[in-house]
């Protein structure tokens, strides 16, 4: 008896979660992979980009190492970057950059910051940073150096 009605709750509780689901994607039309203005590299590939937020290429021409900046988990925004710059789920993400750590591949796993204002912050107060930004948020102290759809 009791469990046609836990069955009916999920439902509805599940139903009611969608409609949310579906906005946050929708309202993404774009992901920017941004620089700070300062930093003069040029637009760069999907695969570029995808090299040096795995660590694969850790410095920009003439040496200085860069950092990559994600936003936090259950951020929008790290879905898009996660599903077309990592090719990775979120649990993937996390093994790669424990595994990767752990056998020296890479020197740091990127840093997460909980919000577009934290990421705009640390992108002015690094040159040699990198991050993204849904294309509301870039304003005149980024640079755009990839667009994500």
């Amino acid at each position: 008896m009791h469990k046609p009605i836990l069955f009916a709750i999920l439902a509805l509780a599940l139903l009611a979660s969608c409609p949310q689901v579906l906005t946050s994607s929708a309202e993404l039309d774009e992901i920017d992979v941004v620089v700070p203005k300062s930093n003069n590299a040029g637009l760069l590939s999907i695969e570029a980009v995808r090299k040096i937020f795995m660590g694969e290429k850790s410095s920009w021409v003439g040496g200085k190492r860069i950092t990559v900046l994600m936003l936090a988990p259950g951020q929008p925004e790290r879905g898009v970057v996660l599903r077309e710059v990592f090719k990775m789920t979120e649990s993937d993400y996390t093994k790669y950059f424990l595994q990767a750590a752990f056998t020296g591949r890479v020197q740091a796993a990127p840093k997460d910051l909980p919000s577009a204002a934290q990421m705009k912050a640390r992108l002015a107060a690094n040159p040699n940073a990198i991050g993204y930004l849904k294309k509301e948020d870039v304003d005149d102290s980024v640079r755009v150096l990839l667009q994500l759809r």
